[in-house]
């Protein structure tokens, strides 16, 4: 079971992915990244956290598909709980998901099968200490590298009483040139269809599954030529506890699909998180419930058991 649905409650994780990808440029002072970095470090050391998230994709200014979700999370308990709701081609869908006892349990609201999930093996500690410590410090070198004299034009709005909202807008000049080399492979990437073997197994596992994997990837057109950025907004909040409390950003990606059709395709994505240190995630029973297991097989795919 792929985890996208987790996904959703990654806020810090998406304003990292969005900073890296797209460079910053054309606004204000160095305190703005100096600000937005300190606060995304001070985030991360968070040991729990409630989170509210959506998504929404349009697609020339049709919604394709929106996103809803509520999540708590605990990185010292490793335990996490949640719920989303997805609207896709006129089709909702709703999840709820668990995290507990190395365990991921996720149930669809339309079934009374609980799908269950064994985690696998603990890394080894010095594998973790490595991927806690020596790799985040490695890309946030790569980060400021690549930055450079952009980090000057972030902006940065410090409030009255002592939060500050950060803010980057970019148009297509301003984007990056690797950056908008490298778009039109990874969009192809992110949005074309599966191989035969792949869409043979996801016909399988839908006729198994009350809810679909790929329910927001599925309803993005496919583009194929002429794919650029045209547009980039990020803005965050950062409250006078230096934790970001609001994060959210706005993608839109011109192209053509194989038939020659021209689509401007717009991703927003916004989290409001809170219960800083003071939140607990909620844990299901499974006695005396439907539960199926779900398993890696040799290819590292999921099948029932």
């Amino acid at each position: 079971m792929k985890k996208k649905w987790l996904m959703l409650g990654s806020a810090v994780g998406i304003s990292s992915i969005v900073m890296v990808t797209t460079g910053f440029s054309a606004m204000a002072s160095t305190s703005g990244y100096d600000a937005y970095k300190s606060a995304l470090k001070n985030t991360k050391t968070v040991q729990n956290v409630a989170v509210q998230a959506a998504a929404a994709l349009q697609d020339n200014g049709n919604v394709l598909a929106s996103a809803n979700g509520s999540f708590k999370v605990s990185l010292d308990t490793k335990t996490a709980s949640g719920s989303a709701d997805v609207v896709a081609k006129g089709t909702q869908q709703s999840l709820s998901f668990y995290k507990q006892n190395d365990q991921t349990v996720l149930k669809s609201n339309a079934s009374d099968v609980y799908f269950v999930k064994q985690e696998g093996m603990k890394k080894h500690k010095t594998e973790k200490k490595l991927n806690e410590t020596e790799i985040p410090q490695q890309v946030e070198t790569v980060i400021d590298a690549l930055v450079g004299n952009l980090k000057d034009y972030v902006a940065v709005d410090t409030k009255t009483d002592g939060s500050k909202e950060i803010a980057i807008q970019l148009d297509n000049a301003q984007i990056p040139t690797v950056v908008n080399a490298l778009a039109p492979i990874a969009i192809k990437e992110a949005t074309k269809g599966e191989n035969d073997g792949e869409n043979k197994d996801n016909a399988e596992n839908a006729n198994e599954l009350p809810f679909k994997e790929d329910y927001l990837k599925n309803a993005a057109p496919q583009l194929t030529q002429d794919i650029k950025i045209e547009k980039v907004s990020i803005k965050a909040m950062i409250n006078a506890n230096n934790y970001i409390s609001h994060q959210e950003a706005d993608v839109t990606v011109s192209g053509k699909d194989d038939s020659g059709t021209a689509h401007q395709v717009t991703l927003h994505l916004q989290a409001d998180l809170s219960g800083y240190n003071s939140t607990t995630p909620e844990t299901i029973d499974l006695a005396g419930k439907t539960v199926q297991t779900l398993k890696h097989d040799h290819k590292g795919k999921q099948h029932d058991e």
